[in-house]
């Protein structure tokens, strides 16, 4: 285990800040004032998606009979002798419409960028190792001549040079939104005796986005298919087809120039691991690009453009003695990610890190390189600021990781560490040390596996990748596809039973989880229908509640007028199809002190005159716990609006010596006055104590106030008014 020592209290060498020039310090504080913003994406990481998810951790029958080397690494030779590097590089500049740069320079163009410029005279407009003077987001940038002569146009092509050896799935790498399917990758080498590989990692898009990750069933069902395809002629088929065919009906493939960063999250993204330039001061190197389609004034050309290395942040920023700006923010925003740092699994302990911090490259060899992010922190004296707030961070958390190890697990997360700085690392916890990876380099070798079986050679890949990475990957894909596409479970309320007040409305929760992959969204359909009449429960516009995460919805449900234990019901539904169990509400309903049941009213006419009265009569039940008196006082009270004076009264009161005990009836009489204005009016009573009305009202009425009728316009003995004399025989 690294210890924390002093090498001397001196700073290290200019050249590790020789980079940071007078123009980028000034300008630091303008890019911390904005760092809210690139804080907010995540950027691409080996550790992001699904790794966080449940998927990985529930019983998998699928997971059981998946193989690995068929369903998420493929690299027989017979399946990937199927695709050429040609019918990419084809397929590509096809569908950026054919124009600018042919297939054989697309491929070309990608190495001028390793050149200063001009570059290649066939080859304009594209960027170049010194365009920034030979940085690239502020960090070092170097040429690289040897990788660069892949460029020149010779006698042979380019494209023949490389082979495919691997292809890839990466549906653990899809966010647990569904907003796109994961990555699928293809690794393309050169022979072993003059190495170079280039991997294009092809974010696909999801078919139904609406679904959420339900929406990439299809395509993990199409890997998972590969398993148990025992044709291996239809296999290859099938695979090539994924990767290539844009003919098979809603298929879209994974070789598209839209999937290589040409969209507008910029997904996607092309690697370089290059060997060519080997030693000093070339060393082993690590760059990533993105695929353009880049307009002019003569029309459109796919390019590949340089861009930083994601999740690796600059080395010398972990290094104490660099007090720039952006270096002091970086150290500052480490401490926030310690947590997910200090997660013990190897396979998801993870960091984000802001590409205002990424470096431009990855330097997997050099000795003491600024790209070893333990030597850079070991610069500075035990108990240092930055390595104290780390310790105190760990504490917070209840880790006993030390600094040391919390910085050699982000150096494991950038390229270098996984392909070769992180041998031997101590990674603390149960983990322990991380792999020795220095005999192969690179997860993905271009040699025959020798353990291979005899009817199926193959490339290798690392003890890393069949041991730890594809196991887990094997459960998160079966985990997934053994879980139901629409699925709720209600959680549990700790047996607390609320009591409410029969006949009233109250608030109340209901907790339910996610245990489908669909998406729950109001967009989409997805809601508690009520199985009693009450409230449905109901999603707001913004939410999108995914697999394992929990929707706590709130009613207002009215209280059964009967005392005792009721139980509300609902069931989930999208777009009319019913899932998982009934949710259930169960309440101990208590008879109010006040409360009301209408046993009776009179009949009244359905039209009067002005001024016209009437009697009107009710009876009602006291079944409240609290005696009605007139000194209480309860009263019968006119509604819609309330306390209306419209038929001549607003209160009715009880009798002055008149008691209604709980289970006895009261009777309401009073002379309705018509109001003077013809129109329709509302008839309807509620009993009232002081202000509070309670119970049930009587039967809403509507009685509408005609003008009289004269003597002359009615017929005697059915309307006329009875001062009408009778008619002359």
């Amino acid at each position: 285990m690294h210890q924390p020592h002093s090498r001397s209290a001196v700073p290290p060498p200019s050249h590790f800040f020789r980079w940071l020039t007078a123009s980028r310090l000034a300008g630091a504080s303008l890019l911390l004032a904005s760092l809210g913003a690139s804080l907010a994406a995540s950027p691409h990481s080996e550790r992001g998606g699904l790794h966080t998810s449940p998927l990985a951790d529930q019983p998998s029958t699928t997971a059981t009979v998946l193989d690995p080397r068929r369903s998420l690494a493929i690299t027989d030779f017979a399946t990937v002798s199927t695709i050429t590097l040609r019918m990419v590089m084809n397929q590509l500049v096809h569908q950026a419409g054919n124009t600018g740069f042919t297939a054989e320079q697309l491929f070309r163009q990608l190495w001028d960028t390793q050149n200063p410029a001009p570059g290649e005279s066939d080859l304009p407009g594209g960027a170049h190792c010194s365009d920034q003077n030979f940085t690239l987001n502020g960090a070092p940038y170097a040429c690289r001549p040897s990788e660069g002569r892949e460029a020149i146009l010779g006698a042979d092509s380019v494209l023949d040079r490389y082979n495919l050896i691997g292809l890839f799935n990466r549906f653990d790498l899809a966010p647990p939104d569904g907003a796109n399917c994961g990555e699928y990758r293809m690794v393309f080498a050169r022979p072993p005796a003059d190495r170079n590989l280039v991997i294009f990692e092809a974010v696909l898009p999801n078919p139904r986005r609406e679904l959420g990750l339900e929406g990439c069933r299809p395509i993990a069902q199409t890997w998972a298919g590969f398993s148990t395809l025992t044709d291996p002629i239809a296999r290859r088929g099938l695979v090539r087809s994924f990767f290539l065919d844009a003919s098979s009906p809603g298929h879209v493939p994974v070789v598209h120039a839209n999937h290589y960063g040409n969209n507008p999250l910029g997904e996607g993204q092309i690697r370089t691991n290059q060997f060519i330039q080997q030693g000093p001061p070339a060393p082993w190197m690590l760059r990533e690009f993105k695929l353009k389609r880049q307009c002019g004034p003569t029309g459109c050309t796919l390019r590949f453009v340089p861009v930083t290395v994601k999740v690796n942040p600059r080395g010398d920023f972990f290094n104490i003695f660099n007090t720039s700006p952006l270096a002091v923010s970086f150290r500052e925003h480490f401490i926030t990610q310690v947590a997910g740092l200090a997660v013990d699994d190897i396979n998801r302990f993870n960091y984000e890190v802001p590409d205002i911090y990424n470096a431009a490259q990855s330097d997997a060899q050099s000795f003491l390189s600024s790209d070893d992010y333990l030597n850079e922190f070991l610069f500075g004296p035990p108990g240092n600021r930055f390595a104290t707030a780390i310790s105190t961070e760990l504490q917070r958390i209840g880790s006993s990781l030390t600094p040391e190890q919390v910085v050699s697990r982000a150096q494991v997360l950038s390229c270098a560490g996984c392909h070769n700085r992180s041998s031997f690392a101590d990674l603390g916890g149960t983990i322990g040390t991380f792999p020795n990876i220095r005999t192969s380099f690179v997860h993905t070798n271009e040699v025959p596996d020798p353990t291979a079986p005899p009817d199926e050679p193959r490339f290798l890949i690392s003890d890393l990748q069949t041991g730890t990475f594809l196991p887990f990957r094997q459960r998160i894909l079966g985990g997934f596809l053994d879980t139901s596409a629409l699925g709720a479970l209600q959680r549990d309320s700790n047996g607390r039973v609320p009591t409410v007040v029969a006949g009233q409305p109250f608030h109340a929760s209901v907790s339910v989880t996610n245990t489908g992959t669909t998406l729950w969204s109001a967009a989409n359909g997805t809601h508690g229908v009520s199985l009693d009449g009450a409230p449905n429960l109901v999603l707001t516009p913004g939410d999108a509640i995914l697999l394992g995460q929990n929707k706590t919805f709130t009613v207002t449900p009215t209280a059964p007028l009967t005392p005792g234990r009721f139980s509300y019901r609902w069931r989930m539904q999208r777009n009319g199809v019913a899932f998982g169990p009934e949710l259930t509400l169960t309440v101990n309903v208590k008879s109010p002190a006040f409360a009301s049941e209408l046993v009776e009213q009179t009949l009244v006419p359905a039209a009067v005159a002005p001024g016209e009265t009437f009697q009107f009569s009710v009876r009602m039940k006291n079944w409240g716990t609290q005696s009605w008196n007139a000194q209480t006082p309860v009263e019968l009270g006119s509604q819609n609006p309330p306390d209306n004076v419209s038929w001549g009264v607003a209160r009715v009161p009880l009798m002055p010596y008149e008691v209604v005990k709980p289970g006895q009836d009261a009777t309401f009489v009073f002379t309705a006055v018509a109001p003077s204005l013809t129109g329709a009016y509302p008839f309807e009573w509620r009993l009232v104590q002081g202000n509070q009305p309670f119970g049930q009202s009587t039967l809403p009425l509507t009685i509408t106030v005609m003008p009289p009728l004269s003597c002359d316009g009615c017929t005697f003995g059915l309307d006329c008014p009875d001062t009408c004399p009778p008619p002359i025989e």
